[in-house]
């Protein structure tokens, strides 16, 4: 005879939903233009000309700015912590320290295809990176 315990049913279905992995709010370790991110969500800025990202003690959020391809973006990257982080994308040759507590406004362009890296030079190991993408 096989007893079910409805609480534990719902439990295993709840936990079961928060433990999908790939949508765009999910946080862990993915891999975004071929480097490790601590990923912290994807933001559609299609149509938009601006926006503000967080950096915080080794991620961006969001990770992942996903748009049209060669969209200008003006992205006012706010360091919530005291120690020194970077914005870096070297396919545009951008590097920018970003002082501990204070933002830093910047322009990016989405590339014409694909997904390219963005990252904090000094934490990048760290997981401190995200992706401008296309498509």
């Amino acid at each position: 005879m096989r007893i079910v315990y409805p609480a534990l049913a719902a439990t295993a279905v709840l936990l079961a939903a928060c433990g999908s992995s790939g949508s765009s709010g999910d946080s862990g370790k993915q891999t975004v233009a071929g480097v490790s991110a601590n990923f912290h969500g994807t933001k559609d800025v299609t149509g938009m000309s601006s926006l503000e990202i967080e950096a915080d003690n080794f991620y961006f959020e969001p990770t992942v700015l996903k748009g049209s391809a060669g969209q200008k973006l003006t992205v006012t990257i706010k360091n919530d912590t005291g120690t020194e982080h970077n914005f870096s994308v070297d396919a545009q040759s951008l590097d920018k320290d970003l002082d501990g507590n204070k933002a830093q406004t910047i322009n990016v362009t989405l590339p014409a295809s694909g997904t390219i890296s963005f990252f904090c030079k000094y934490h990048r190991g760290q997981g401190m990176a995200g992706g401008l993408q296309s498509g």
